[in-house]
């Protein structure tokens, strides 16, 4: 009886160690660097990450050169065919979700664009901030 209870200790112990790993593994992110404001592969880009969201990664977006103007109050796009939303629609959803968007300074400003013109949620980032997210471990970048 003493030597099952041993065997039986040691074999709690094995599974214990061997799942350690599983439970201690950081979250996945994805990175989706996007840099047009044609609405199908914006939209494409957007129904991924929030797929993405919903299966427990961490999503980060990246809007720069055209991509800056998505994330405009003032931006007017076609529907996204598979989801019917707006890109605006579909962005303000993944900040409402959690998803932090990415705004490139320099492409802001080349496209005419303040802080006071982007919808509520959106960062302007930068090389620290963006470079950062792209290269933290357990990130997969996309690019769009």
């Amino acid at each position: 009886m003493k030597a099952l209870r041993i065997s039986l200790g040691i074999l709690f112990v094995l599974l214990v160690t061997a799942m350690t790993p599983l439970s201690a593994e950081k979250q996945r992110s994805i990175f989706y660097n996007i840099t047009t404001d044609e609405a199908w592969k914006v939209g494409m880009a957007l129904g991924q990450a929030t797929k993405a969201l919903e299966k427990g990664y961490k999503v980060t977006i990246h809007l720069n050169t055209r991509a800056v103007f998505i994330a405009s109050k003032a931006f007017a796009s076609d529907h996204n065919g598979a989801s019917g939303k707006s890109l605006e629609d579909m962005l303000k959803t993944l900040l409402d979700k959690g998803a932090q968007v990415l705004m490139c300074p320099m492409c802001t400003k080349k496209a005419g664009l303040t802080k006071d013109d982007l919808i509520e949620g959106v960062i302007m980032g930068g090389p620290d901030i963006t470079l950062k997210a792209m290269t933290a471990d357990h990130t997969a970048v996309i690019s769009f």
